[in-house]
Formats: C-alpha cells, structure tokens, sequence
C-alpha cells in the first residue's frame, strides 16, 4: 500500500471514518470507534459500559437509548443514535468474566449500528497488520486533534498488543479506549486501543478483530497471515497458532543476517554454535539466513541468542546498533540468551531473598508484582526493557540480589553475570552506579532497626457530589519498599474501591509479622476530612463483616493543609511524637501555635461541637501537629467528653492506637469510636499528587 499524497493529511482517512462515544447530554466523550461498512461501527464493550454508568465489564448486552456518537471529523452531523447489533464482553482465562485488577482479558468489542443518516463525509479505512516499532498514531476518544498520540508497537501479549508512547507529547491515557491505531505510512488500521497500565497501554491487533468478524478483510501487507515467513508458535495452551506478527521482523531479519553471514563457512560455523546454544537439530546443507531467523523466532530467547552470536561479526558500531533494534523489535519480551538465561536461574536457585521484595526495592517505580519465584520474576523483567542506554530492569534486580546474599561467592557469581550482560549490551559503565545505589541501599536497611509494620496509602479524589472517587493505591512493606501500585484516573465507585482495597489488604496480611497492626492512610481533600473511610467495610459477611477501622489502624493525611513555612516546626514535632503534649482543645489556644517549645504540642484532641471543629483543626495541621483526633458530625452529644477522658495522659505518638482501640470496642454498637476522625500526618511518606484529567475536547 502507498503512503499518503503529498500536500494532505496524511491522517484524513481515519479521521473521515473515527468516531466518539457520549452519554446523551454529556459533552464528556467515553472512548472512541470505527466506522467499519454499512453504516455500523466497532468499539470496546467496556467503553459502551462505562458511557452508560454501568460496570466497565458487564456481560449483558446493553440498552443503548442514552448512547450517541459522533463523528468528529463532521462536527456539523451533531450526535447520532445507535443500536447493538453484536456484542463480545471481556473475558478472562477460563471464559470467566472479567474484573477490576485484571491486566488482560479478551473479547471487549461492541458492533453497534447507526439509527440516523450518517453525513456525507463519513468514510471507512482499511484494515491491515500492524508493525512493531514508530510506526502507529491514536487519538482520544473525542478526536481532537491535538490528542493525537505518537505509539510505539512494542510486542504482543496473548490478546493485545504492547504500546508504549515514550516520544509523545501526549500519552494514551483514560478515554483512548476503543479509537482506532493507525498506520500512517501504510494508511490503515492495525488495531483498537483497549487498555492502560501504568505507562503502557494496550490495544486488540487486527487478527482478533477478524476472528469474531470474518468479513473484515484487512489489505495485504507484509504481515499478512499464513505467510511461510511468519512460522509458527505455540501459544500458552500449547495450540500450535499462526503468528503473522513475527513476518515483518522475519522480512527485516533476514536482510542484515544475510549481510553478516557471507561466508558459507562462516555460515556454518555460527549455525553450530546456534543450534547447539537452543538445542535445535541443525539444518541439512547450508543454512540460510531464513533459517537462522526463523530458527530464533520459534524458540525461546532465540533472537537475543541469535543477535549476540552476529554482533561480533558485525563490521561496526552503527551496524551492531542496527542489529540490537531488529532484535528487540522483534522479541521485545526476551532479553537474555539461552545460555544466560540458564546461568541466571542455577545462581537464582539457592537465593533465600524473596524475589519479589528485591524487586520492590530495586524497582521503586517498575512494576508492582505479585508473590513470584526466581524464575517467573526472571521472565516478567525481560519484557520491562528501558530504551537504549538505560540499565534494564532485571540488570538491576539482580545487582540487588547480588547486595542481599549472605554468601560471598554467590555475591561475586551474580556481579560477574551482569558484568558479562552489561558489557554484551555495552552498558558496563551504567551498571557501575546501580552496584554502588544497590550496596548503599542494601547497607542502609540492615542497619536500621525498629521498622514499621507494612502501610497502605490511598489517595482519594471524590467524583463531583457522587460516591465515585479517583484514587491510587500503594502497598509499602516493613523495609520501606513499594510492593503495589495501582492507580484509577476515573472514578470508581466504592463497591469498587473497596475491592480492589481488599486484595491489597490481603497481600498485607501475608506480609505482616505476629501480632503487627498494619496501617492504612487515606490522603484526602481538605473538604473531605469527615469522610467516615475507617468505617467502610471492605469484605460484607452477614456475621462478621470486615470493617476498615477495627481490622487495621486507618489514619487520615492531609498534606494540602500543611503551612510550607511551618514544615520545620512539624519535623521538630515529629521527631518529639513520643514525649510531646496532647493538648485538650475547645476554642482557639496559642500554645498550638508555639514554636521550639521544650515540650511542644504534638497532638490535639478537638472536643468542641462540630461547628468549631473545623477551623481549629485546620490550624493544628497547618502549623504542623502531627496527630488531630475529632468527632465526625453526627456523633453522640457526649462524644467530646468521652474523647477528652481517651486522650487523657496519652502521648501524640500514642493517639492512633488509642483511637483504633475506641472503634474495637464500639464494634457492633453506637461507641466513640464508631465516630472519631484521626490525622497522624508526618512530613515524610507522601506521594507525589497523581489527578490525571482528560485531553481537551
């Protein structure tokens, strides 16, 4: 297919054929969709949920009546009506629905059909199979222009394909879902956006698009499916598949392989070295470059295998450059060798550490992984590759690993593996300054003493006047290491929090010690500080059900009333939490307001009706008391009597448990504890503030 005409948009197409997903009277576009033939239009099954305010992964078709589209390249069309003509839920393993937390499904497609007359401008564009690489473009839902996103076709999971935006301007963020992924030079469409993790987002390729609509016929190409040059893999069920997504790196391949490999004795001696390394039987007469990739895609590390074998033979830099992007466009999950891979596992083996709280602490900002084994962990990490000149994730774990063994030689062993990695993918000097952070962090932790059972933070921006809220979730273990992240830039509702709630505290079960009381902290909004979270119930049972408040010690944060200038004075205070005062308040007293006290204020006890609650706890954090205790409006007219006799003769650093005991003992009834709001805010553990909003419309 040819590229664009000179002097158009070269995005005219897709832009003649995109359309936007709203709820009837919104002016908030949902997602996006594709005009496909005959007046009908493929879009994600979720985004048709989330349009019409049901769960995202609702199994049953749904009623369209407050569904409209749009195209928003024809603004003059205004929004139109639409009915479902098919419908394929997301699905996980199992052929179970799907649910929140989990990270790849399939199905997810709605077929719906226009009711109303379509505007003369209104087009379809051909499909086709994507590309790995630069190579794709995607909008926002609404379609305005400048949300258009400049993707990176990074590999393939089971389902989806894998994008990364690490040029753009723009990100794929909430709301992409269901827009089409465009090949620009190609002028078709390879696929539609379907999910967003972390900074990586995800879209459904062409080939599964087909298998539920036969008739969609994409455009040859040079990924076309059943090509000789695509091979064959096996797929997690061990079903021998067709993979058209390997023929482009195939047809790429081959080229400088064939450039490399000349000479036929060459040729032969590096198809030894290759077949005995993956443990295949080695071709009769002389191997060609076909052989070679095809060889290397059809088996496991084959192609980093395959590319560390040419690199020595490859007559320069730039030319070695060129092969390592081949490679890792195309096995972008595979970073090792064979014999790497092998070396790795058999030091991993003995290793004591768990895996996945080295991972955590090599990894503050990589992937929150769940329990894993050395060689599960090991796999994960491949498919986490930073761009050139970047240390790779598992690089880096393994420099912690290294730092956590008790053993020396085992030390030295995992050093001298990434040392022999590094210095293959010309990182050496990078790795230096990983050892010295992985040492020094390593040294750091053993010498503290007394830490902290693990903490839940989660943050909370309420959707409008509903219960739905936009929230991130962190799970730090007693090292201090962030072991969950997980994050909703839309909101959800509190069914939903909670459930997602619930499988972290599950996680902080496991991890906690005999006897320890974890700690979840609720960062919210000024105007949300009454927000009764330690009484949600996280896991209803109709005999004992799970309450927040009685189950772990609930705090509340809020750093958004914290004066700057007065950050000194609640550092001073937080390090004098275990001897400060806990001042007894009813009306505005300045001792609070005292810096450099010899015995300063750490904790106030507001016990004044609700009325004066508020201003006098908005001084206490903003001159920077770390623990405020209140009751919430609607508690009982002695609440403030009952709270002075609790905090009586307490410390500050004392105040949270005491709280937490008062919501024990008032379990199943009407006690203070049942209504008490507590803040124990310090000046370290808060994240930084992560409110994503949408592209402009």
């Amino acid at each position: 297919m040819q590229g664009p005409a000179a002097g158009r948009d070269p995005d005219a197409p897709v832009k003649a054929a995109h359309v936007a997903l709203y709820r009837a009277g919104e002016e908030r576009a949902y997602g996006g969709g594709l005009l496909i033939a005959d007046g009908r239009l493929l879009t994600c099954a979720h985004v048709v949920n989330q349009a019409l305010g049901r769960h995202p992964f609702e199994q049953l078709p749904p009623p369209v009546d407050g569904l409209r589209v749009a195209l928003p390249g024809q603004a003059a069309a205004g929004r139109l009506r639409v009915v479902v003509e098919q419908w394929w839920p997301a699905r996980r393993s199992g052929d179970l629905p799907a649910r929140e937390g989990d990270s790849e499904w399939s199905g997810d497609l709605a077929l719906l059909r226009v009711v109303d007359r379509l505007p003369d401008g209104a087009a379809t564009v051909p499909f086709g199979y994507h590309r790995y690489g630069p190579t794709a473009f995607a909008w926002y839902g609404s379609g305005h222009a400048s949300t258009v996103a400049a993707v990176v076709v990074q590999g393939r999971t089971e389902d989806w394909l894998v994008l990364d935006t690490p040029a753009s301007a723009q990100g794929v963020v909430e709301g992409y879902s269901g827009s089409p992924l465009w090949d620009r030079e190609r002028q078709c469409v390879v696929g539609l956006v379907v999910s967003r993790r972390r900074e990586r987002a995800f879209a459904i390729p062409t080939e599964a698009l087909q298998a539920l609509l036969p008739d969609l016929t994409p455009v040859p190409g040079p990924v076309a499916a059943g090509s000789v040059a695509a091979g064959r893999r096996e797929d997690a069920h061990g079903t021998d598949r067709a993979a058209p997504y390997h023929a482009t790196m195939s047809l790429q391949l081959i080229d400088p392989v064939g450039r490399i490999l000349v000479d036929a004795a060459d040729r032969a001696d590096c198809a030894r070295e290759f077949a005995e390394q993956l443990g295949v039987a080695l071709p009769t007469g002389d191997p060609s470059a076909e052989w070679f990739v095809l060889t290397a895609l059809t088996a496991r590390h084959g192609i980093p295998t395959l590319a560390a074998l040419l690199s020595d033979r490859t007559p320069g830099p730039k030319e070695r450059l060129g092969l390592q992007i081949q490679a890792l466009y195309a096995a972008p999950d595979e970073l090792l060798t064979c014999a790497e891979n092998r070396q790795l596992l058999d030091l991993l083996a003995t290793h004591p550490a768990r895996p996945r709280r080295i991972a955590a602490r090599a990894l503050p900002l990589g992937p929150a992984l769940d329990d894993v084994d050395w060689p599960e962990l090991v796999r994960l990490l491949e498919s986490y590759r930073p761009r050139f000149g970047k240390v790779p994730s598992l690089l880096r774990v393994v420099e912690f690993a290294a730092a956590e063994a008790a053993d020396m030689a085992a030390r030295s062993a995992l050093r001298a593996w990434n040392d022999a990695v590094a210095a293959r993918l010309e990182l050496a000097e990078e790795l230096a300054e990983h050892r010295i952070t992985a040492t020094e962090a390593t040294h750091g932790r053993r010498a503290r003493t007394g830490d902290e059972p693990p903490a839940v933070q989660v943050q909370l921006w309420r959707s409008g006047a509903t219960d739905s809220f936009g929230c991130t979730v962190r799970l730090h273990g007693a090292d201090g290491s962030t072991v969950h992240r997980s994050f909703h830039d839309a909101p959800i509702g509190r069914t939903a929090l909670l459930d997602l709630l619930a499988e972290v505290l599950a996680q902080v079960t496991r991890e906690s010690e005999p006897g320890a009381l974890p700690r979840v902290e609720f960062f919210v909004q000024k105007d949300e500080l009454d927000l009764d979270v330690d009484q949600w119930v996280y896991r209803p049972d109709e005999f004992f059900p799970s309450v927040l408040g009685q189950d772990f010690l609930v705090v509340l944060r809020c750093p958004e009333l914290r004066r700057p200038e007065y950050w000194p004075e609640l550092r001073y205070r937080w390090q004098t939490r275990h001897t400060g005062d806990v001042l007894v308040q009813e009306r505005r007293d300045p001792a609070v307001q005292e810096r450099g006290r010899a015995t300063p204020v750490c904790g106030v006890a507001l016990c004044c009706a609700p009325p004066g609650t508020r201003p006098l706890r908005a001084i206490a954090l903003a001159v920077g008391v770390p623990g405020v205790v209140w009751p919430r409006p609607g508690a009982d007219p002695r609440a403030g009597t009952l709270l002075r006799e609790l905090a009586a003769g307490l410390t500050a650093s004392q105040l949270p448990r005491a709280v937490y005991e008062a919501r024990i003992a008032a379990a199943g009834g009407e006690g203070i504890g049942r209504h008490l709001a507590c803040v124990w805010d310090g000046p370290t553990g808060i994240p930084a503030s992560l409110p994503l909003s949408d592209p402009p419309e």
